[in-house]
């Protein structure tokens, strides 16, 4: 692969384009499947926007400033739709195509970080993630900048590296508690500048953590909320009872090695093809990466026994490190193959999306129907749809919205996961009557739709009249009506 036409960092620009246009082209909104992540993370970004500081229980992941509160920043300064809850995903998404080119430059060469940048850009699972509020698409960046800076600290440079080095794991665990878990790979990387590195780095790191609590101190007069809700919010388990070869990680990759519908197709034989090449080259440059992914990848399969499943998006911490061993390995004039295979799989997993033709209705149309209803008189919203109904509800929110309990099906009875998966209380149609705003447009029913929502639907056929609307607006193939009292 030939770079000497243009500068590296124009190269950079164009991967970072290649990668935004990509995850746009993944984009379907966010999941409002009810009780999912995303619909809870955003309703407590909405609370903040409008000025309510997150509450201790149910809204206990509010302490994750890194996460909610450039969001709720985003909401403020703009407006809330699927398209600005994912900008804060997609900015912390495209720092890690920059972590890694600029790990690849200062292990290896400008190619190796180029064509690391590269694979970050293009792979599917980054694509699939990087555009949903998850602290997935936003943490693996912010670590692969920390890594970056304990390399050039521990290489005998300014204590300042290693600080900034710090600072980044303490800004990567105010997006989600386990980024900590990288703090040895930081510490081995320091190791060779001293004593002074590793004071700076841990100091650093201490750092953010601090101003979380004064934070939480001011905003709720609770300093430790922050540091102990992941843990005491969390449910826990006997990591014995949860091993289960069937849902490990390594039987997932096994199953999508080949599967060109999969996010993480081709992902086991390349890896192991570019193991092979470097230790055949016994290539030291791969001690980090192999160390980094290494330690990691045991993390996500036995650490997370004791409180979390297994999710493939959690795979994102992977990605910089298998992509820079990817990178050395193939550093080399033919090394363009690898990021055009990694398009390969890119293109055949986005291809089968699930819900890419939904993306319209349920993500553009219905942020259009929330801007025309934001220049209407505040009333509430009810909408046949169930994905309508609460995106327009919790996106138009001028008061403070409720953030329901969730409890992860992993660790829930199936008479549990049944319950759970009932609305409660239901919207009551006659409550929107002479106050409010009746929204109609497509129905895409969902499997991740409250069991009881056909109950809504019945009421609002029984109920509303079609004499007793009259049409407010219409935007594209939907409907603002007012219901005449």
């Amino acid at each position: 692969m030939r770079t000497a036409r243009l500068p590296s960092w124009a190269w950079l620009a164009l991967i970072v384009l290649a990668g935004a246009a990509l995850r746009a082209a993944a984009f379907t909104g966010q999941s409002f499947s009810f009780g999912s992540d995303e619909s809870r993370f955003i309703a407590v970004a909405q609370n903040l926007a409008n000025g309510y500081f997150p509450s201790s229980g149910a809204e206990w992941f509010g302490t994750r400033i890194g996460l909610i509160w450039p969001v709720a920043a985003v909401f403020r300064v703009t407006h809330a739709d699927d398209f600005t809850a994912s900008a804060w995903p997609m900015v912390g998404s495209l720092l890690s195509i920059v972590a890694a080119y600029l790990l690849g430059r200062d292990l290896a060469s400008r190619r190796a970080g180029l064509i690391a940048a590269a694979i970050v850009a293009l792979a599917p699972l980054e694509a699939l993630v990087g555009v949903r509020l998850r602290p997935d698409a936003i943490m693996p960046g912010l670590l692969g900048l920390a890594v970056w800076l304990a390399l050039r600290g521990g290489r005998g440079g300014s204590w300042r590296w290693a600080a900034g080095a710090g600072v980044m794991l303490g800004i990567a665990w105010s997006v989600r508690e386990s980024a900590l878990v990288l703090a040895p790979v930081l510490a081995l990387t320091l190791w060779p500048a001293g004593r002074r590195a590793l004071g700076a780095a841990a100091a650093g790191a201490l750092a953010i953590p601090f101003i979380t609590a004064v934070v939480f101190a001011v905003g709720a007069g609770d300093p430790l909320r922050p540091l102990i809700g992941a843990g005491t919010e969390g449910e826990w388990r006997n990591p014995v009872s949860a091993l289960s070869f069937d849902k490990s990680y390594v039987a997932m990759i096994g199953r999508a090695a080949f599967d060109p519908g999969a996010s993480l197709f081709l992902l086991a034989p390349v890896i192991v093809v570019a193991s092979g090449v470097v230790l055949y080259r016994r290539d030291r440059r791969a001690v980090l990466p192999a160390v980094w992914l290494a330690w990691t990848a045991l993390y996500l399969e036995f650490g997370t026994l004791v409180n979390l499943a297994k999710p493939a998006r959690y795979l994102t911490l992977c990605t910089i490190p298998a992509a820079l061993l990817v990178a050395l390995a193939a550093d080399g004039r033919l090394g363009f193959l690898v990021p055009a295979a990694v398009a390969v799989a890119a293109v055949a997993a986005l291809w089968t999306l699930p819900a890419r033709d939904l993306r319209h209705d349920d993500a553009t149309l219905v942020a259009r129907v929330g801007a025309k209803l934001r220049s209407l008189p505040a009333g509430p919203v009810l909408s046949e749809s169930y994905t309508w109904w609460a995106k327009l509800g919790t996106y138009g929110a001028r008061g403070r919205l409720t953030v329901p309990a969730a409890r992860d099906p992993e660790f829930a009875s199936p008479s549990e996961v049944r319950s759970a998966r009932r609305l409660a209380p239901l919207p009551v149609p006659a409550d929107v009557r002479g106050r409010g705003y009746v929204v109609t447009g497509p129905v895409h029913p969902r499997p991740g739709w409250p069991t009881n929502w056909d109950r809504v639907r019945s009421r609002m056929s029984r109920e509303i009249a079609p004499g007793s609307l009259t049409l407010v607006a219409t935007v594209g193939e939907a409907r603002i009506w007012r219901w005449n009292p």
